[in-house]
């Protein structure tokens, strides 16, 4: 089958794209920059911002406890036929593998808590089930983007822990935006609001605890 292209004009020599290589573009992006990866990155963020003795040991202890688990169940539903995909693109298959995750979190949050965890690790993972929290809500009745709110989410946690030099990446969050977007996964809409989402929970948290460094 010959590849779909659209033609676009640049000064005055046409350029004629591949659609298929902008929706592979997008399929690479959402994967690269799905939440379990992102929530791996905020992990060794927000270790190396502990600056804790033990650091290195809590990063490995929080990927095997909260980032393993989590993924291996996301797949074994897909295995199952539960879900229809990875990254749970069906509104009203997301309700119960959220529920099952937050409760999880939890009880993972409250285990690291008990064998003290440095604090900021504890605080950030307190974020997460936050988010986890809103975003099963409001998928009861709207889908709300889970990418976006994981870009932005490490975007200012990045920002709130090491300062202006962290503001260029709040770059991914659009690009992140753009390939959901262009794979039909969301709206423009449930983008904005994944984004606002992950800023406004991690910034908020951070400035209540007194964790900023900005």
């Amino acid at each position: 089958m010959e590849t779909d292209k659209k033609l676009y004009q640049q000064s005055a020599e046409p350029i004629v794209i591949p659609e298929g290589w902008r929706d592979r573009s997008a399929r690479i992006i959402s994967n690269v920059l799905s939440p379990p990866l992102i929530a791996l990155a905020c992990i060794v963020v927000t270790a190396h911002a502990a600056k804790a003795d033990s650091s290195l040991w809590w990063i490995f202890v929080f990927i095997a406890l909260l980032i393993i688990p989590p993924t291996l169940y996301i797949l074994s539903l897909v295995r199952s036929g539960a879900v229809s995909d990875f990254h749970l693109s069906r509104r009203e298959e997301r309700a119960k593998p959220l529920l099952v995750i937050f409760t999880y979190a939890a009880l993972v949050f409250v285990v690291t808590y008990l064998l003290n965890a440095p604090g900021l690790m504890i605080i950030v993972t307190g974020i997460a089930l936050i988010q986890i929290l809103i975003v099963f809500l409001i998928t009861l009745r709207w889908k709300i983007s889970g990418h976006c709110t994981s870009a932005a989410g490490l975007s200012f946690l990045a920002i709130a822990l090491y300062g202006e030099p962290m503001i260029p990446l709040t770059l991914i969050i659009p690009v992140v935006a753009w390939s959901r977007i262009r794979l039909g996964r969301h709206t423009l809409y449930q983008t904005i609001a994944g984004s606002f989402l992950g800023a406004v929970t991690v910034m908020g948290i951070l400035y209540i605890t007194g964790s900023l460094s900005i």
